[in-house]
């Protein structure tokens, strides 16, 4: 008899699967796609029966369902320099524009089922599988945001093909299996399970309110970090746990050209790469929670954006004396105020109730990188609060906010440089496919990357270079060479060369709040050690894979 039920709720179960997807495909709008999922779902969840990771299988693999195929084509860097392709077959003449918080843009994929993706609260389990604890517009977004358990944004777990010829690259995906086309490698746990959804974590990492690292929003950026203490950090969570996956910028990397039909994200949604302001105390003041500035250099700096402030010494921000008094608080107001007749700004941080003294002349204020949650309120899954194109705050692309003013420090990837028999300076790249393996140093947990390798000559000195393409591999985001002309082309982003005849690098991504035209989604940065440490590099946190 129990048999009999089970038989009968699983038959009813894809009955209802069917009908909701015919609704789906009818749906015109994100909107409409989103009501429908509560309503399938308060219809359909019983939680004896489903777990709520059982119920978003059947959602992703059942009724976000369609036999489009979305594609672009991006000429290769000795076709053409330029960062703009062309978007293909059922993607042919969307158009996307960012959103703000005030300004909802256009963004024809977010109700497609390729394309629909939900935020969710997750904790890995010690065996590499995962259950989910919150499901947004089911339950509440505080509590899916929180960071009592990882911020994940779910999409589906789409087959996808990459392939190039002698002058363009080009990548597509779809609903259903077919010849050349694999599924992505997020998309399958350590397990061995095959899931119909991929996650990957909405925010850089932070501490959470029980004192442990997670991914949740308005949590400070763990910088000043090396590669080794934030694996033990995670490892504090979980031995299941390592951090940020390098399936991260190659999934980003991927969004941007399919919706924007471009080969990088600088010009469209920038991040945060030119927000670098250090300002010393216009007036002097004791026991506040305030500097003093000119108006013209308040007009530079945000509300809710971070600062450090310290006694200057040079203006390098790991100094310690540049962040004596303070390091990452929040700018809490900026107002103006009148002293001795002169108008100035007040700029409030958030010191928890400690004041400190300024010195004009002496105090300096330096902007930092931004705590998570910067663009919840944007009204889109793509774009950054005031200005998507300034360079000035994160960015965000299918929910995934990135590019907080510092590079995130990947986990499961090491860089090495060496030396071939020619003398050339030679830079390649290892991945560890078991978080739970993941460390240090190159070793037996390692597989070397095969074509993410760079040759410079041995002349090579410290210099920024300039990605033309990336490589088509499934598992990492690698340049294929770094001899662009500049910022601008390529890519439109930059590899920071420092040739080292050996040594094990921490993977840097993405640039920092001062990078300008060298950061972006494709950047890497090729000079911190496993055990280095600088403010502009922070921990990122794990999604689905490994």
């Amino acid at each position: 008899m129990q048999k009999l039920v089970q038989v009968q709720n699983s038959q009813m179960a894809g009955a209802t699967d069917v009908q909701y997807k015919e609704k789906v495909a009818a749906a015109t709008s994100k909107a409409e796609v989103d009501a429908l999922f509560v309503e399938w779902w308060k219809y359909q969840y019983i939680p004896e029966l489903y777990s709520k990771s059982d119920m978003l299988e059947r959602w992703f693999g059942n009724v976000l369902e369609d036999s489009r195929v979305h594609g672009v084509t991006t000429p290769r860097y000795a076709k053409s320099t330029s960062v703009i392709g062309e978007l293909t077959d059922d993607s042919t003449g969307l158009v996307c524009t960012p959103s703000t918080e005030t300004t909802a843009g256009s963004d024809p994929f977010a109700h497609l089922p390729q394309f629909w993706c939900l935020e969710v609260a997750a904790e890995k389990k010690a065996d590499g599988s995962h259950e989910i604890h919150y499901v947004e517009h089911i339950d509440s977004t505080g509590d899916v945001r929180s960071g009592e358990y990882l911020c994940w944004v779910l999409q589906k777990n789409t087959w996808k093909r990459e392939w190039q010829d002698a002058d363009y690259k080009y990548l597509k995906t779809r609903c259903h299996p077919a010849p050349g086309y694999k599924r992505w490698p997020e998309g399958t746990d350590r397990t061995g399970k095959v899931h119909e959804y991929m996650a990957h974590p909405k925010y850089y990492a932070g501490i959470g309110s029980d004192g442990r690292i997670t991914c949740g929003t308005c949590l400070k950026p763990i910088n000043r970090i090396t590669h080794s203490t934030g694996i033990s950090k995670w490892r504090a969570r979980g031995a299941q746990y390592s951090g940020a996956s390098g399936s991260l910028p190659k999934f980003l990397d991927a969004m941007v050209r399919l919706k924007y039909g471009r080969k990088g994200n600088s010009g469209k949604i920038e991040g945060c790469s030119s927000y670098n302001f250090q300002y010393t105390a216009a007036v002097s003041e004791t026991g506040v929670e305030r500097i003093i500035l000119t108006t013209a250099q308040s007009a530079n700096l945000f509300v809710g954006s971070a600062v450090m402030l310290g006694i200057q010494s040079g203006t390098d921000r790991n100094t310690a004396s540049n962040y004596s008094v303070f390091d990452g608080k929040l700018i809490t107001a900026i107002e103006k105020v009148t002293i001795e007749e002169t108008e100035y700004s007040a700029v409030y941080v958030d010191n928890g109730g400690v004041t400190f003294d300024t010195t004009a002349g002496s105090s300096y204020l330096s902007t930092s990188p931004y705590y998570s949650g910067w663009n919840d309120n944007v009204l889109g899954r793509d774009g950054s609060r005031y200005n998507p194109a300034s360079g000035k705050e994160p960015g965000m692309i299918q929910g995934v906010e990135f590019m907080n003013g510092s590079y995130m420090i990947l986990s499961d990837e090491l860089w090495q440089w060496g030396k071939d028999a020619d003398g050339n300076y030679t830079f390649d790249c290892y991945k560890c496919y078991d978080q739970s393996k993941a460390g240090s140093a190159i070793n037996d947990n390692y597989k070397k990357i095969i074509g993410a390798h760079l040759v410079f000559p041995a002349t090579q000195g410290n210099q920024w270079k300039y990605i033309t393409d990336n490589i088509i591999d499934d598992d990492v985001l690698w340049p294929e060479t770094a001899n662009a002309s500049g910022s601008g082309v390529g890519v439109g982003a930059g590899f920071g060369c420092i040739p080292a005849a050996s040594g094990v690098r921490s993977p840097w991504v993405f640039g920092s709040l001062s990078d300008g035209g060298s950061g972006g989604v494709s950047c890497r940065h090729s000079d911190i050690s496993v055990g280095g440490a600088n403010w502009p590099g922070s921990l990122g946190a794990p999604g689905s894979e490994g």
